[in-house]
């Protein structure tokens, strides 16, 4: 009977010991606060959970982006304004004649030679009236002499004449032209001429040229 009194003691002491540690344990749910538990008689230390760490991470430098953008112009009309030459007072009063084109050499008979001459002139636009019938033009080659030429409505060895398209003129003004028109002994091919234009009171003007080295109706000098 006494050692079942002292079984019964043992297990009500061990009740006591273990059941308050049953009881106080953490559950693990957060808001409730833990208490120690109690091993052997001696309460645990239990370590405080670590705070939560505000933790900096480095940020990602963006990808730069290349956009394109198209620029759409709008072209401008230019409008041009006609050059005009605006004449002083400090034009030479004489002529300045100037050649325009080639100079042609018609033949009637191209074994003989070239025996018409035409050629066309104008004026420098400063330049006052050209009157024709005051120039003089001289014709020459290497095995000829001078051969000189007046105006006139006729041609020939000895006359020359001025036409504008199919009117005969006796003046020539700055933008208009002349056709010049006259006879000369045959030249032969390959032959170099030079023809001097003088015009009342104003500076001559040479003009030389070479025939062709084969003679055609039609020939143009170089």
């Amino acid at each position: 009977m006494r050692n079942c009194g002292i079984i019964f003691c043992s297990v009500l002491l061990m009740a006591m010991v273990f059941l308050p540690g049953c009881t106080t344990q953490d559950t693990g749910y957060p808001g409730v606060s833990t208490v120690p538990q109690v091993v052997n008689g001696h309460p645990q230390n239990t370590t405080p959970a670590p705070p939560f760490v505000n933790v900096h991470l480095p940020l990602a430098t963006p990808t730069p982006q290349i956009v394109y953008v198209t620029v759409t112009t709008t072209p401008v009309p230019v409008t041009t304004m006609p050059v005009r030459t605006v004449c002083t007072g400090t034009e030479l009063p004489a002529a300045d004649i100037r050649m325009t084109g080639n100079v042609y050499g018609l033949s009637s008979d191209p074994e003989a030679g070239i025996d018409q001459i035409r050629f066309t002139i104008g004026l420098d636009p400063c330049s006052p009236a050209l009157d024709l019938t005051k120039m003089r033009i001289v014709f020459t080659t290497p095995s000829t002499f001078p051969q000189p030429l007046m105006y006139n409505t006729r041609i020939s060895t000895s006359f020359f004449t001025a036409k504008s398209g199919t009117t005969r003129i006796m003046s020539l003004n700055p933008g208009d032209q002349a056709e010049i028109t006259f006879f000369v002994a045959p030249v032969p091919a390959s032959t170099r001429v030079t023809i001097e234009l003088k015009p009342s009171g104003g500076a001559t003007v040479p003009i030389i040229k070479t025939a062709p080295a084969r003679i055609s109706a039609t020939n143009v000098f170089s």
